[in-house]
Formats: structure tokens, sequence, C-alpha cells
């Protein structure tokens, strides 16, 4: 449980409005510890609720532990006498039974579909029949991602068309992730390492710095996150050896889609269904040029928890297995700078928005500029560059000079186009003297000021 439930606003207001145009039939879907549960916990808590989570169990655990929960809630001990192992007869025994208003939360309902399929033609006939004809908020949500696009949501699903409203949720903002730790620049550094996963930030926040977190919860046999990668990728993909190969291979800094395929070791035409999925699954991500058109593209790990696993977990597996872990202070800040130029990215949609349309990463041959961001209406192009250290004034002339050579080469609008140039890093000594001076500056107490204003 979260100790606080932070954000989920516009999830909230959207089960809200469910909730005042009955009947409604809500699907939720999102990965492992994202807070599907927790939302669900928030909405319905001044609330007439049915609320079950199925376990990862055989079908008659499942009724019988549904029957338990339903004839609590409902205060109805006959349920507990239905002798029967049909869903349909038990959705359809307690949708008469209900009077008024009430919601049915059916959770990890993925789990009851991997228990028997049917249970989703079940669950049609009575929605159609009972259900659908009273005051009835049904929301069934799911973490098997793959599952719940297929079996639920897909026009092949007995269940489509039935539903008023399908959530997908993603991982929390930087900035709500950071309101989990005492220190904001803590919540900055874990945050690089494990994104926006609510009961991820929870166990971080236990610690003071992140050395001592990867240590203890990634680089220990006995540690949280030691076999995660484990659990979520074996729930979602059936060759597992061959998907950690391929990300394991990004993480290694292969980012072509030939280059991963030689480190496999299989066809460069036979890798792209793999990539394909991961990326469905939102845990690679495709970048491309923001300014070029064609089809030139490299790829990323997109969760920044298996990032993080891959780069101090899966290739140090001897050392840890061994208890003689060791962790370089130079490579996590390396790592981390990396990470970084994502939150720089959705600190300057927040904060500079309004006055870009696209934004990006840009890269031509051997020249790479962190972020682009365009207004084709205005013609108004901003180059960033992005560090995650200390800068200090040789340090920031010297950056600017460098992006001042490498956007020369950048092909959009070259003869009409108004240019920006500016630095986003840890800390800038002598910030306002270089904002004078007309470049667009920003550290870590211009995001702390963002977070505080939300």
């Amino acid at each position: 449980m979260i100790s606080k439930f932070i954000n989920r606003v516009a999830e909230l207001n959207i089960l809200e409005k469910e909730w005042k145009n009955l009947p409604s039939f809500v699907v939720i879907s999102g990965r492992r510890r994202i807070g599907k549960t927790r939302l669900l916990e928030e909405f319905s808590r001044d609330k007439k609720t049915l609320f079950f989570t199925f376990p990862e169990t055989i079908k008659p655990l499942q009724i019988k532990e549904f029957l338990e929960k339903a004839s609590k809630t409902l205060n109805d001990r006959w349920l507990l006498k239905l002798n029967t192992y049909n869903w349909y007869d038990i959705f359809d025994y307690i949708s008469d039974r209900i009077k008024g208003e009430m919601c049915i939360i059916l959770d990890e309902f993925s789990y009851a579909i991997k228990s028997d399929r049917k249970i989703l033609s079940d669950l049609q006939r009575v929605w159609d029949h009972k259900f659908s004809k009273s005051d009835i908020m049904l929301i069934i949500s799911g973490s098997l991602l793959g599952m719940m696009k297929d079996d639920v949501l897909s026009h092949t699903s007995p269940l489509y068309g039935r539903r008023s409203r399908d959530i997908l949720l993603g991982e929390l903002s930087f900035f709500d992730s950071t309101k989990f730790f005492k220190s904001f620049d803590l919540g900055v550094e874990m945050y690089l390492l494990l994104g926006g996963v609510p009961e991820y930030l929870k166990v971080a926040s236990k610690y003071s710095n992140p050395k001592d977190f990867l240590l203890n919860e990634f680089m220990s046999k006995t540690g949280y996150f030691y076999r995660e990668p484990y659990y979520i990728l074996s729930q979602e993909l059936k060759e597992l050896k061959t998907y950690f190969s391929i990300i394991s291979a990004i993480a290694l800094g292969n980012s072509k889609a030939e280059e991963i395929a030689s480190w496999v070791g299989i066809e460069a035409r036979k890798i792209y269904p793999y990539l394909e999925t991961l990326m469905r699954l939102g845990f690679v991500e495709r970048l491309t040029p923001i300014t070029v058109t064609r089809r030139v593209g490299i790829y990323k790990i997109r969760d920044n928890m298996l990032n993080t696993w891959f780069n101090f977990v899966y290739q140090n597996r001897e050392e840890i297995e061994m208890e003689r872990p060791t962790l370089d202070d130079n490579f996590l800040k390396t790592f981390q700078g990396n990470i970084f130029e994502k939150v720089a990215r959705e600190f300057l949609i927040e904060e500079l928005g309004s006055k870009f349309q696209k934004i990006g990463k840009w890269w031509y041959g051997d020249k790479e500029i962190d972020i682009i961001a365009i207004n084709d209406k205005t013609k108004e192009i901003y180059f960033f560059e992005i560090k995650w250290k200390k800068l200090g004034i040789r340090d920031t002339k010297t950056i600017l000079n460098h992006l001042r050579e490498k956007s020369r080469f950048v092909e959009w609008n070259k003869d009409e186009r108004r240019e920006y140039y500016g630095i986003i890093a840890k800390s800038i000594r002598e910030k306002e003297m270089f904002r004078e001076k007309g470049y667009i500056c920003y550290d870590l107490r211009d995001f702390e000021k963002l977070v505080r204003k939300r």
C-alpha cells in the first residue's frame, strides 16, 4: 500500500464522470506495480463496491474466493452455497441481488482469463442482458498488457464494443515522482534509475542516496529488484532468452537493428518482430532525428528500471552471486546523464511547451544535439545541450560555443529561422548572467520551482 496517494487526477476525473453516467463499463490496463489497484481503491472508497482481486491460481480457487468476497459485500450467505463453477451463473445471480447504484471491480482480470477464457463470453452475456440495464459501474483491470489488448480490447474479444471507456495507466510524471522523497535532488536521482512506477519509488524512498539503493536493492541476491525483470518479462513474453539478449544488446550500446541482430546472433530481418513486441509493451522505444523524414532510427530502452537492471545487474551477475558487487561512480554518473535527457525534455514541454510543436533528439554522422525543439509556424528553433554535472562559467561558455557550431549542420529552414540556444544542467554558475545574454539556462533549482507550482 502506498502511504499517500499522488496525482492520478485525470484518471480519477474520468472514473467519476463514468460513475455519474451509469451504467458504465471501464477497462483499465497497466504494467505491474503501476498503481491500478491503488487508483481503484481511492476511487471506490466512498461508493458501494464489490472489489475483487483475482489471484494467480486455478479457477476453482478463484471462484471460491470470489464467492466469499461477494457474500460478505452483498450480505448474502446463499452465495456460499452456490454449487457452480460457471462464471455466468455467478454473475447472473449477483446481478439479481444488486439494488441501486453499485461499482463492481474485477481487479487483475487477466489472471481470470488465463484460468478460463470462457469468462469473457460469460461476462459479455451478463453485461448485455443484466448489468447494462441497471445502475452498475463495471471495472475490469489487468497487468498483462498483451492479454488485455488482445483478449479484452481487440475487435475479436466477446467484450468488444461494450466498454464506455478504457484507460492505459502509465507511469507518474517526473514531477510527481519526486514527491515520494524528502529531498528533491534525491528524488531526481531515484527517478533516473526507476522512472515513475509508484511501488518502485516507495521502495527507493527508504534510502538517502542512490548508491546504497543500487547495492542493496539491485545488486544483491535478496534485493527487491534483483529478479523483478524476470517477473515482468516472463508474464508477457514466451521466448525469454531471446528478449533478454535483445534488451542486453541495447543496454551495451547496440542501437541499430542490424547491430542488435548481430549481437544476438539472428538474421537482421528477423529482429524486427521482437523489437515491435518490446515497443508495443513499452519496454523499448525507437528514436528518429527530429528533422529527418527518411526511415532512420535507433532503439533505446524506454523503461528506466529495466535500463538500470540491464546496466548494473545483468552485466555483473557473477559478482552479485558471489556477493562481491562493485559500483563504479563514474559509470553511475554517465548512466544518469543519459537518462537525464528524457527528464530535461519533460521539463521543457512543461515550461516552454507553448513555444514549440515538436521536440526530440538530433544526430547526423558524428554530430549530435541532445534536444531540439521546433515551431513550424514561427520558424523558431531551440537547441539544447543536457549535462548531468555542475557547470562553471568556462564550462558553460564552451558548451554553448560548441552547440552553435553543431547547429549549422541542422538542415531546417536555414535561411529564415530564428535560433535560440540553451543548457540544462545539474547546476549552472552565474545562470542569470547567461540569461541576460539571451541564452536559455535551467538547472535543478528551476525544476524544483516548477514542481512546487504544480
